[in-house]
């Protein structure tokens, strides 16, 4: 996509060729001071569209990012409701579990002896599982926000004008 400026780069520099292709800086009339005023306000005019672009590349990226993590959220939230519902169940169905394995061992054991086994068991049971690792959650990388179309955009200009010089 070419801008404004670079259209009317092109169009300066195919009004000043001569017969045999090449740019010929001879043949403008214009005086030099004139020349360099033009191209310092093209010059200004091109990395205020860069700029321009390059925010609106960078807010176009942060909506992505904004909707991906809204989305994400709301997943997580989901779960975890889920998740602390099932865990509730389970835990009430480990307590049930625990009473009744407490009170066969009673039937062996003396009770306090029986409580005092099961408690021990759970209790390093629940010391091992809460030892696993959890899994980091993903993170965002600096070279996601980058204005990827911006950048490209300039280094496209930069060659143009470099060509333009020669």
């Amino acid at each position: 996509m070419n801008t404004g400026l670079e259209q009317e780069l092109e169009s300066d520099t195919r009004s000043r060729r001569n017969g045999d292709g090449d740019a010929d800086p001879s043949t403008d009339p214009r005086p030099i001071g004139e020349i360099a005023s033009d191209i310092w306000q093209k010059a200004e005019t091109l990395l205020q569209q860069e700029l321009k672009l390059a925010v609106t590349d960078a807010q176009e990226r942060l909506e992505v990012m904004r909707r991906e993590v809204d989305a994400q959220v709301t997943t997580l939230k989901v779960e975890v409701v889920a998740k602390a519902t099932g865990g509730a169940v389970v835990f009430v169905g480990v307590l049930a579990l625990t009473a009744a394995l407490i009170l066969g061992l009673a039937e062996v054991v003396d009770p306090w002896l029986a409580a005092l086994i099961v408690g021990v068991v759970v209790t390093g049971i629940g010391v091992l599982l809460l030892r696993k690792r959890l899994e980091p959650l993903p993170s965002v990388h600096a070279r996601e926000l980058l204005p990827k179309r911006a950048l490209e955009s300039s280094k496209r200009d930069i060659k143009e004008i470099e060509e333009a010089l020669k």
